[in-house]
């Protein structure tokens, strides 16, 4: 299994009004998407604490974490004033802040899509949570999404 490494993505608005002196798009949300390593753990804490919206990605039936989701993410309506997000999740879960609203949230790996509904709200005390289950069949046989034991040991280490 592929641990991935924290990242944490700055995502803008697509969108951009047409000026002599053009601002920088507004932010539509940040995320932090990483793995299930200890330092992975770490980091991401701190990032869970100011998000309102956490998605997770796994293999159906087994549970075992899968990695490397192209993640969209589309405002539903008018209220959230802006594109569609784009994120590449190095890893099983991913925390973000973005403007509170409904969105679609599609993942695709190895060719399989995902979809849910999220409404986000405005405050992290209970953020949206987002799981989505992929099938089995989108993992070549040849790659084992299985953790090592060295990789269970640190999962269960607080």
């Amino acid at each position: 299994m592929k641990l991935a490494s924290l990242i944490l993505v700055p995502v803008a608005c697509a969108a951009v009004a047409a000026s002599a002196a053009a601002a920088p798009a507004p932010a539509v949300g940040t995320f932090a998407c990483g793995g299930i390593g200890a330092d992975d753990r770490a980091a991401l804490a701190e990032h869970a604490q100011d998000a309102n919206l956490a998605l997770e990605f796994f293999v159906a039936n087994r549970g075992d974490f899968v990695g490397g989701a192209d993640v969209s993410l589309t405002p539903l309506g008018t209220a959230n004033g802006g594109g569609t997000v784009h994120v590449t999740a190095d890893g099983p879960i991913c925390y973000g802040h973005v403007p509170p609203g409904r969105y679609r949230v599609e993942a695709s790996v190895n060719g399989a899509t995902r979809t849910a509904q999220a409404n986000v709200p405005a405050s992290a005390a209970n953020p949206a949570h987002v799981a989505l289950a992929f099938p089995e069949s989108a993992f070549p046989g040849d790659v084992d999404i299985r953790p090592t034991p060295e990789e269970k040991q640190e999962a269960r280490t607080p």
